[in-house]
């Protein structure tokens, strides 16, 4: 039997349960791992032909991760050493990697008649203003005002932040795509807050749609720029029929989008995983996989 080794560390519940359900359905063993007690015993590693997926996103969890990982192992990780580091800026990668994203200053100065420019040359203001390393929209800020500007700036700079500030898309609507492999398996409209320019996946069945004509291949396009074949992807669609990517996560919190849409994603992942075993799999047992068996002549 398949294993899948699943590392956790105080992942949401209904994470874990799809996952496992999934797991089952497909006839693949489940080892739920706690990272705040892994023991890192040499005879805990992944095997050959075994799956292995990281829902948390602590530190811990990662050197977990890192130490169970072996070659030969199913991972979303598109080339096999892709584990071994993590990217502190997906908003660079995407640019250089040809993806839209919001224009955007990658880091930020004290000096504000560079910051004035720099703003100018985004658009001028509004600017939103991202503070790395949150999640649920914490730490992004939309600046109207050259006072908020400065002593945000100041403030994050401080602690040690170097934000970055991004040209402010206005009209645009917030989708959510979650991408298995190379595909989008489902995607919905985020509903704008009340009081804020940010948003909150909607829960209504008529934001849960195929994504527009274009926003799929974008959605794929980011998560394989980082060497992924998983992630939830942020994109800001404009009436004019622009796509913008605001962010692609990995991992990311895809029972929402199974939720609401009906689909099962985390069947569509493991799926996903088996297929990437398979071939080793096959090749432990002798087989040959990929060729058609012709029968010998006598």
């Amino acid at each position: 039997m398949t294993r899948l080794r699943l590392v956790d560390d105080d992942v949401p519940r209904e994470t874990v349960e799809l996952l496992q359900r999934a797991s089952a359905a497909r006839g693949v063993e489940v080892d739920h791992l706690d990272a705040k007690v892994f023991s890192y015993d040499l005879d805990a590693r992944c095997r050959p032909g075994e799956l292995l997926f990281r829902p948390a996103v602590s530190l811990a969890a990662m050197r977990v991760e890192h130490f169970l990982w072996a070659d030969g192992v199913g991972t979303f990780y598109a080339h096999p050493r892709r584990i071994d580091f993590t990217p502190f800026n997906s908003a660079w990668i995407h640019e250089r990697a040809g993806v839209p994203v919001p224009p955007t200053i990658y880091g930020s100065t004290l000096d504000r008649d560079v910051l004035r420019r720099q703003v100018a040359s985004l658009g001028g203001l509004p600017v939103v203003v991202k503070i790395l390393g949150g999640s649920g929209g914490l730490g992004v800020i939309k600046v109207d005002a050259w006072p908020t500007l400065f002593s945000l700036v100041e403030y994050a700079v401080s602690l040690g932040n170097q934000p970055l500030v991004q040209a402010f898309v206005p009209e645009a609507v917030h989708w959510r795509c979650v991408v298995v492999g190379d595909r989008v398996v489902a995607a919905y409209r985020n509903v704008q807050l009340a009081d804020d320019f940010r948003t909150v996946g909607s829960t209504d069945p008529d934001d849960v749609r195929p994504p527009p004509p274009g926003m799929a291949d974008v959605a794929v396009r980011a998560v394989a720029a980082l060497e992924l074949e998983h992630g939830g992807v942020d994109v800001l669609a404009t009436p004019d029929g622009a796509y913008y990517v605001l962010e692609a996560n990995f991992p990311c919190y895809f029972p929402h989008a199974q939720v609401v849409s009906g689909v099962d994603v985390a069947g569509a992942m493991i799926d996903h995983l088996l297929a990437k075993v398979r071939p080793a799999r096959a090749a432990r047992n002798g087989e040959r996989p990929g060729r058609a068996r012709t029968p010998r002549r006598r």
